[in-house]
């Protein structure tokens, strides 16, 4: 039996609609008292006694007030002088008991409703389909009998035509026998050839197959024999470089240092090569942290110095973007998730390396981010920082980059009168960025000195394309 989709999504759907309706109406949950103020006469045993009750029934005992049981039951509105219970009648009121079937009803009718509506939608688009697919079918199919009937009809008209030909003398019946024999010829013929056609590209791409397996088989028994040579010869290379590959290197070290000669005066050289501190400070987006990033790659190349530390309360954030290259050599991170007091941790073991370390040491590399926010999280610790990086990291052979926002005795850690100290003991490179926070990879360089032995200060300095993180990563290692 097919169900009327269109009535029982209009039968459901107003169904759901008289639940919701009715689902605002909320059921009484508690009990009430109803009570009748029924006082007797004074006349009991007067001759109008009955007459004396009906008036004073009339009069109060047709009204009754409900209240509920509870404050009934508590007498919170007893008078100070009851009146007597016989006075009253009393009728209990249970409460309603909330029925929550129009909770459930709604629901499934509005999605019987849906469902009713969608599968109409289907066999309506399922019908639509099947008609067009109906309609095509018949084209195509009056467009077959329409050609072959054409064709019928042209070989019949032929027919006639061969046929009248003959009766006239214009052709003979043996003309019409050997010019329909050779049409049969060459479509034999033909069919020969097509077949033909077939077996040879079959036998192409047998052929090709078979060359493939060959050249297969071929390519196996070569790898293995290669695969087996360098087994044989493997043992033999482990930890043994070539003399060659030693002054590959060589030469590309001596090429890449005398790249940092020549570019610009010579100031990137002097800065990855010298152990002078280095302060890195600018605005926000000027690549501060990546230059340090890059700073410290180039110096473990060309010192062959190692990275110790890296104090950073953002390291959780910098660990996949400034610090990702650095990360691998396995530094000691100080201060990840605002960690202040692993941050204070990282000063002191600091302090105690540069007391403990010489220049006989091999030489490492140490980095200082957030300068700035050090001097106000580390009040009592920070402003001892600075003055220990001008004077211990070079006795220490210690590499050390400091990174912060601003050249003042707040951006340094709140150290005080070390201006001087500062100009005399560290490299200070200023970045530029733009007002979109984009480094501009430029820059201010100040206490170097050159070639001449002059000190320069303000020197505008660009950093080179190449001067980029992954870049010199892939060039090094």
């Amino acid at each position: 039996m097919k169900i009327p989709l269109k009535g029982l999504t209009v039968l459901c759907a107003a169904i759901s609609l008289c639940s919701a309706y009715y689902l605002p109406s909320s059921q009484r949950p508690f009990d009430l008292i109803g009570v009748k103020f029924c006082p007797q006469t004074a006349n009991m045993n007067g001759t109008n006694a009955a007459l004396s009750q009906r008036e004073l029934d009339k009069k109060y005992c047709s009204y009754e007030h409900k209240l509920l049981k509870e404050v009934w039951e508590r007498k919170q509105f007893e008078a100070s002088q009851p009146l007597p219970e016989s006075s009253f009648i009393i009728r209990n009121i249970p409460s309603a008991k909330s029925d929550r079937i129009w909770y459930l009803v709604s629901p499934v009718a509005m999605g019987i409703a849906y469902l009713s509506y969608a599968k109409k939608c289907e066999d309506a688009e399922n019908s639509a389909h099947l008609e067009l697919e109906r309609f095509k079918s018949t084209i195509k199919l009056y467009g077959i009998n329409c050609r072959e009937e054409r064709e019928f009809k042209v070989q019949a008209v032929k027919t006639g035509w061969d046929k009248q030909r003959v009766k006239f003398g214009f052709i003979s019946v043996e003309a019409i026998q050997d010019k329909l024999r050779r049409q049969t010829e060459i479509q034999d013929k033909t069919h020969a050839s097509t077949l033909k056609q077939f077996t040879t590209a079959d036998s192409e791409m047998d052929k090709k197959i078979a060359e493939n397996l060959r050249d297969k088989h071929k390519a196996d028994k070569e790898s293995h024999e290669i695969r087996a040579l360098v087994n044989r010869n493997q043992s033999a290379m482990v930890g043994d470089r070539s003399l060659r590959s030693i002054a590959q290197d060589t030469e590309k070290k001596a090429e890449l240092l005398q790249t940092l000669k020549n570019y610009e005066g010579g100031w990137l050289h002097d800065m990855v090569i010298g152990r002078m501190p280095i302060v890195i400070y600018g605005k926000q987006g000027a690549y501060k942290s990546y230059t340090a990033a890059c700073l410290a790659l180039l110096k473990a190349y060309f010192q062959n110095a190692k990275l110790v530390s890296i104090c950073d309360p953002h390291a959780h954030q910098n660990q996949d973007e400034s610090w990702r290259y650095l990360i691998p050599m396995e530094p000691e991170v100080y201060g990840a998730h605002e960690d202040w007091e692993e941050y204070a941790q990282g000063i002191n073991d600091a302090f105690d390396r540069w007391s403990d370390r010489t220049l006989k040491d091999s030489p490492i590399i140490s980095i200082w981010d957030e300068l700035t926010t050090m001097g106000v999280k580390l009040p009592g610790l920070a402003p001892e920082l600075m003055p220990k990086i001008i004077s211990a990291p070079r006795k220490a052979n210690d590499n050390t980059i400091c990174i912060t926002h601003s050249l003042t005795n707040a951006g340094l850690g709140g150290v005080a009168g070390m201006s001087e100290a500062i100009k005399e003991g560290t490299l200070r490179l200023k970045l530029k960025a733009n007002a979109l926070q984009q480094p501009l990879f430029k820059g201010v360089l100040s206490g170097w000195v050159d070639g001449e032995g002059s000190e320069i200060d303000e020197l505008p300095v660009t950093l080179p394309e190449w001067f980029r993180d992954a870049e010199i990563y892939q060039l090094l290692y």
